[in-house]
């Protein structure tokens, strides 16, 4: 192992160990920040900047969730319909006049005892979750046709405590010109970091790793697989179901195919964001990372005025660059 390769790997920060495996897809969003703002009209402005920054949260709140399993070895194909589910839940209790408190938890347990069900259903009956996950998919988006009776919860009244979860930050915005940031960077921001610091500073942390690394292995260490298992399917349905929180507080308006695609999205920036499809090795901030990326791609093609029609197939092309030009540096790092 040449010197080069060794300061690489301990360009690590203390508490969080956010090693060198963040910085490609951190030099790729810089890239295409750089390119953006040379080449497409209005990118580079704090309002853009600011929305992009904002609009990413959602999706953020389900990527950090999806990168912890996808580290465990594991995928959850359901998080979309659980994003609906966790904002119904929340929607029904706060427009009819409840607690938000109550609408909080009530969301949050909702959407964790899917995750458990997914979880549980994986580990007992030792089906593949891709195959798992891709049923309780279809299962739960019924259970939230159901649940709302095919009907949208929309309100035009700013319903309390919405503002506090995903609200404008104008603590924030006053300093900036046509900032636009939004009370939901700060809650994604806290959890990620959060996340990141269990995920590398602590035993079930290790745990995850080990798992997804090599469940033999793990398992003769004397982990405890299954209970490692379904404990990131729960994270990553409670996160699910906070994006629906997240959704609803911000639009005031949940319907029953809200959320649909958000697997595939957050799948993609965990991969952009340097994790393993394998599993045993990823980072919550590279998740982060990846998911920003994929909405500047996304807004850039939007600024560009390109064909509406293309606009998926552009973004899949620019996604599977990023990831070429991520590996590629990883492998000059």
């Amino acid at each position: 192992m040449n010197t080069i390769t060794v300061a690489a790997r301990k360009l690590t920060l203390p508490l969080l160990h956010i090693d060198s495996g963040v910085v490609p897809p951190f030099v790729t969003l810089i890239t295409v920040t750089l390119l953006g703002s040379l080449f497409v009209p209005h990118f580079g402005t704090m309002r853009t900047m600011s929305g992009i920054i904002s609009g990413t949260a959602i999706n953020a709140m389900v990527v950090i969730g999806v990168t912890l399993l996808m580290i465990a070895g594991e995928f959850d194909l359901s998080v979309g319909a659980i994003v609906a589910m966790g904002g119904f839940v929340f929607a029904t209790n706060i427009v009819h006049g409840g607690s938000p408190v109550v609408a909080v938890v009530l969301a949050l347990f909702v959407s964790g005892i899917l995750g458990t069900v997914n979880g549980l259903l994986v580990t007992w009956a030792r089906i593949p979750s891709f195959i798992v996950t891709l049923g309780t998919a279809s299962i739960y988006r019924a259970a939230v046709w159901i649940f709302s009776g095919g009907l949208m919860i929309q309100t035009p009244d700013r319903l309390p405590g919405v503002d506090l979860i995903n609200g404008r930050l104008d603590v924030v915005n006053q300093f900036f010109v046509q900032a636009n940031f939004r009370t939901s960077v700060v809650w994604v921001l806290a959890i990620g970091l959060l996340v990141q610091f269990v995920l590398v500073r602590t035993q079930f942390g290790n745990h995850i790793f080990a798992v997804g690394g090599n469940v033999g292995a793990a398992a003769a260490q004397g982990v405890n697989v299954n209970l490692m298992k379904v404990a990131c399917f729960i994270i990553t349905g409670v996160l699910a179901g906070a994006a629906g929180i997240l959704t609803f507080s911000e639009f005031q308006t949940i319907f029953v195919a809200t959320g649909l695609g958000v697997e595939l999205t957050a799948i993609a920036a965990a991969v952009v964001g340097g994790t393993l499809l394998t599993g045993g090795s990823g980072n919550i901030i590279g998740g982060l990372i990846g998911v920003v990326l994929i909405e500047m791609l996304r807004t850039g093609v939007i600024l560009l005025g390109l064909p509406s029609d293309n606009f998926e197939a552009i973004v899949g092309v620019t996604i599977i660059g990023a990831v070429v030009l991520n590996n590629w540096l990883s492998k000059r790092i």
